[in-house]
């Protein structure tokens, strides 16, 4: 478990699985730029119950507030197979709390924690270009605009292109810096 100062990033319970399947699945609170993909509840329960979302190359954690509200989630995946490094991406569920704070602390700790557990250099987000808020966070972390990847992603009928986002880990403070002390 990582805590901060307001936030908590966690792994998943069973118990968190499925109640938290209507917030994954729930397009009207997506967001403009979250992919439209929606699984069934037990592909979604099977996917979990297989590695718990937790493997070398892909790992989902629960981002709660202190009282363990669930708010959103954070994730890494291997970003390509020509190259170490990884990707992240990042979801507060409900609408009502974004832009509160919580993925400023939630995504650096995140980073943090990645390199300090994982033998990789190089962390990348890809990034609407018109989703201020996501670059944003990645700019407030370090993560610096590598470029466009153009009309790399499909999404609500049209073909949209991606920032490139990335950080490297001499670029980030150690995971103690980032933690609440006890």
């Amino acid at each position: 478990m990582l805590v901060g100062p307001r936030v908590v990033l966690r792994t998943f319970r069973e118990t968190d699985v499925e109640a938290l399947y209507d917030l994954m699945a729930d397009v009207r609170t997506i967001g403009d730029f979250w992919p439209l993909r929606i699984g069934s509840a037990e592909q979604w329960l099977k996917s979990y119950r297989d590695d718990f979302w937790w493997t070398d190359e892909f790992g989902r954690l629960l981002l709660t507030d202190r009282s363990d509200r669930p708010l959103g989630y954070v994730n890494y995946f291997k970003a390509g197979n020509s190259y170490d490094g990884l990707e992240i991406g990042y979801r507060i569920f409900d609408p009502e709390d974004r832009g509160a704070g919580y993925m400023s602390e939630a995504v650096p700790l995140f980073v943090s924690f990645l390199f300090s557990a994982k033998k990789v250099e190089h962390i990348q987000a890809l990034i609407h270009p018109e989703n201020r808020g996501s670059q944003r966070i990645a700019e407030k972390t370090g993560f610096v605009c590598e470029g466009t990847m153009r009309r790399a992603c499909y999404n609500r009928g049209e073909y949209h292109d991606l920032r490139i986002y990335s950080i490297l880990r001499e670029d980030v403070p150690p995971l103690s810096a980032h933690l609440d002390s006890v």
